[in-house]
């Protein structure tokens, strides 16, 4: 008897197991390579603007096959691109990860940081300072893959934006490289090994920029099909040297050679776009990409749209003309990837790091009878004006050591010579900071501390924005339509407003339902989803939530297993 039931024991535990095995295998062999693909300072109303001149193979392909989300948008107040990568890596906003700007004050240096700043690795193919992602708390999506799959998948990411490449590729990926302007090649950190892959020399080799030198930049379609976009004189728009505000543009850089400042007119330019997509297609076909026993993942970070819409505005020519010649790009890097390893056998990710506001000039001229109210606010002045306000009240001193907006760092040794308490000196600069022009909110490091800021729109977003130790005892918000800006031309980014914060959102691929979803949510949502359809454990900090709306029960590898119950 006892026998029995032991030996039936026996088989109930083979058969389980049985069961088990395909469905962990089937999970690991259904997506093939997971594709991200993140436009630099994608403003949400392009793919609606632009949809009469989309193509069939590229963006429009992934709305009619995919599941695009319609209200996503970012939770945090700060919407930069260091940010915005390591959010989507990561599923995990500022106050978690760390990263609080582009950039930020590190009183040890006594300097302003850059966000991937690295001494202690170096810059591998050029000579500029290390970088990594060291500086970002927790694990990435790529991270989790190699976890999961005991380092055997391949994790590749690619930008013309070290910080694009960095945060993309986590702390385990294989490879991050990206565009060195001073030399016109990529290169990457020795976080990934001490020289450059093969297929990145070669590619180097090639000078592919150099090409363009002196080159014209048409407009793709004839200036009457532009009707999206404003008139092509608009004198708010920057003037790149040798290059022309208006159509065509010749690249230069106003040098009679390739250097430094042709290069970085070129990352200005759709061109740069295609060049890091050729980049792409030979990482995919050198490191097999999609071709092992392992899920592998290719992110890829588009730069170009961000140069050109600050430096043009996303109202401007250039900026659709580079949204569209991106639109043909994506279509061809498509089909490569599906002549290899099949779409159906990938999961593609489109979205954006952040937005963008229209050139302030651009809204007070069409709303000014409707009484717009947008500008500048030059940081230096706004840095010098707000010192001599507090001088007055203080007395004479160098109140403010940086200003990085919205993060503005006091000097702590003019508050301890002056002998005055931090709180206090907090609370006066807040006020004087309120009376300047174009500023709408300030929060002190003391509100933060005490979780008591003031009731406002934007203090839940400005909480997941703060971090200590690298965010400032104030920080500034803007009114809307303003922008942090010394320059006279050309806009920006990094509010907490919907034209900064709404990004599109788009999957693709094995697991996703297509369809158009209305749900509320956010690109941190990005990398719980994708771990969920690769049967993953979240990155430790993840914050996000799964799209399970968006997602087809039957084809999850384990199924039902990341959705809700009914």
């Amino acid at each position: 008897m006892l026998f029995r039931r032991a030996a039936a024991f026996l088989l109930l535990l083979l058969v389980c197991f049985a069961g088990a095995a395909p469905a962990k295998a089937q999970g690991t062999a259904r997506t093939k390579l997971v594709l991200m693909l993140v436009i630099d300072q994608f403003s949400y109303d392009y793919l609606g603007r632009f949809n009469d001149h989309l193509g069939s193979k590229g963006f429009r392909y992934l709305l009619e096959h995919g599941a695009a989300f319609t209200n996503c948008r970012y939770r945090q107040a700060t919407t930069e691109t260091a940010i915005g990568h390591s959010i989507i890596a990561s599923g995990a906003y500022p106050w978690a990860t760390g990263i609080v700007g582009n950039e930020w004050f590190d009183r040890r240096r006594d300097a302003d940081t850059p966000a991937v700043f690295d001494d202690s690795v170096q810059m591998v193919g050029g000579n500029g300072q290390g970088a990594s992602c060291k500086s970002m708390l927790g694990t990435t999506f790529g991270d989790q893959l190699k976890l999961l799959t005991n380092g055997r998948s391949r994790v590749i990411a690619l930008s013309m934006k070290d910080r694009g490449a960095l945060f993309l590729a986590g702390k385990l990926g294989n490879g991050a490289y990206w565009f060195d302007a001073r030399t016109g090649n990529f290169v990457s950190s020795s976080q990934f090994g001490t020289s450059l892959p093969a297929w990145v020399k070669t590619f180097n080799d090639q000078h592919y920029p150099d090409r363009f030198f002196g080159k014209a930049w048409q407009r793709l379609l004839p200036e009457t099909a532009y009707t999206a976009s404003t008139r092509d004189d608009f004198p708010y728009e920057a003037s790149p040297p040798g290059d022309g505000r208006q159509f065509p543009h010749v690249l230069t850089g106003g040098m009679t050679a390739p250097s430094e400042p042709f290069y970085t007119s070129f990352e200005a330019t759709p061109f740069a776009n295609d060049l890091l997509a050729d980049l792409a297609r030979v990482a995919f076909e050198q490191e097999a990409l999609g071709q092992h026993g392992d899920p592998d993942m290719l992110c890829i970070s588009f730069s170009a749209t961000d140069h050109v819409g600050h430096a043009f505005g996303p109202n401007s020519q250039e900026a659709e003309d580079t949204f569209l010649r991106l639109d043909q790009t994506l279509g061809k890097l498509l089909q490569i990837i599906d002549q290899k390893v099949g779409l159906n056998n990938c999961l593609v990710v489109v979205s954006g790091d952040h937005g963008v506001s229209p050139i302030p000039e651009l809204l007070k001229e069409h709303g000014q009878a409707q009484g717009i109210d947008a500008g500048r606010i030059d940081p230096k002045a706004f840095r010098t004006l707000l010192n001599s306000a507090m001088s007055s009240r203080l007395g004479h001193g160098d109140w403010i050591a940086a200003f990085d907006p919205p993060n503005l760092y006091l000097n702590f040794n003019e508050i301890d010579k002056q002998k005055y308490r931090q709180p206090e000196v907090e609370a006066l600069a807040a006020k004087l900071a309120h009376g300047i022009a174009g500023v709408a909110e300030v929060y002190t490091a003391a509100q933060f501390y005490a979780d008591q800021l003031p009731s406002s729109p934007w203090a839940p977003a400005a909480k997941r924005s703060y971090y200590w130790g690298r965010s400032g005892e104030l920080y500034v918000v803007a009114k809307p339509n303003y922008i942090w800006s010394g320059l006279s031309f050309g806009t920006s980014h990094g509010s907490p407003y919907a034209y900064d914060q709404q990004v599109p959102l788009m999957l693709m691929g094995a697991g996703v339902a297509a369809g158009r979803y209305a749900a509320e949510c956010s690109p941190a949502d990005i990398a719980p989803t994708v771990c969920a359809l690769l049967n993953m454990q979240m990155p430790p900090l993840c914050e996000g939530r799964v799209l399970h709306e968006a997602l087809n029960p039957s084809a999850m590898p384990i199924t039902g297993a990341f959705l809700p119950q009914s």
